[in-house]
């Protein structure tokens, strides 16, 4: 009986994204897997999507997200966010259902895997959103961040768009620090380093840090990040770990 309310599903096209992507819940990876073995339709598009994603993962300097992919993905950010569906007549004795809020952070795991590999276990609600918008603009750039000779096999992406002036560094790789360093953010224009936001990493050196600047971080030259104190330094005193080129191709 199972079997054949399975054969009977409809397409899992709204699911595919975000099971290629690694963000779904147990339950739904499994009703996936289940209409996969049966839809020619549905594995060829996820064969579809995991080479399109990969592309995006070695991501070239300036990268724009494929307008089909991009548009899947923001569907799924529409159903995400949408309220549950309330009962129109609550019982007069209970209160009426809290409505539930949206899950920023199973969101916020499924951009993070585009742009940026595996998720880290930090959660930022504030940078789950910022990403989520910077898709949502039609000028979103990625830049590629990366690792100097001091940080063995580290990388990092820069999400931003000209117009506005908060961007997100996706980095993997780097060396966990204790709770008396972290990761500093600098932008560069002529040499000069400006101070930036901090971030920490987890225990496989994956971190996400908010960039915000009195101008589009992108107008800068060069966006670095060393190790100083948690609260962060006025200038750097850490080895440069990631650099990368903000301006130009």
């Amino acid at each position: 009986m199972d079997r054949q309310m399975d054969q009977q599903d409809e397409h899992v096209d709204n699911l595919i994204d975000a099971y290629a992507l690694g963000a779904l819940e147990p339950d739904e990876v499994a009703h996936v897997e289940r209409h996969l073995e049966t839809c020619d339709a549905c594995r060829a598009l996820l064969d579809a999507v995991r080479a399109v994603t990969s592309d995006l993962l070695l991501a070239v300097p300036q990268v724009t997200p494929p307008p089909a992919l991009r548009g899947r993905i923001l569907s799924r950010i529409h159903d995400e966010t949408q309220p549950a569906s309330q009962p129109s007549q609550p019982t007069e004795h209970a209160p009426a259902p809290p409505t539930e809020t949206a899950r920023p952070g199973r969101m916020g795991r499924l951009l993070r895997s585009l742009f940026g590999g595996e998720t880290p276990e930090i959660g930022d609600s504030d940078a789950d959103t910022l990403l989520r918008d910077l898709l949502l603009d039609p000028e979103v750039t990625i830049k590629p961040i990366a690792g100097t000779e001091h940080a063995g096999h580290a990388s990092a992406r820069f999400v931003g768009s000209p117009a506005r002036h908060e961007g997100i560094v996706l980095a993997q790789g780097l060396r966990p620090l204790d709770a008396q360093h972290a990761y500093q953010v600098w932008l560069l224009r002529d040499g000069q380093p400006q101070p930036n936001n901090v971030f920490t990493v987890d225990h496989a050196g994956r971190g996400i840090g908010i960039v915000r600047a009195s101008e589009a971080p992108l107008d800068f030259d060069v966006l670095a990040i060393t190790p100083e104190p948690a609260g962060g330094s006025p200038g750097p005193t850490g080895e440069i770990m990631l650099a990368g080129a903000l301006r130009g191709e």
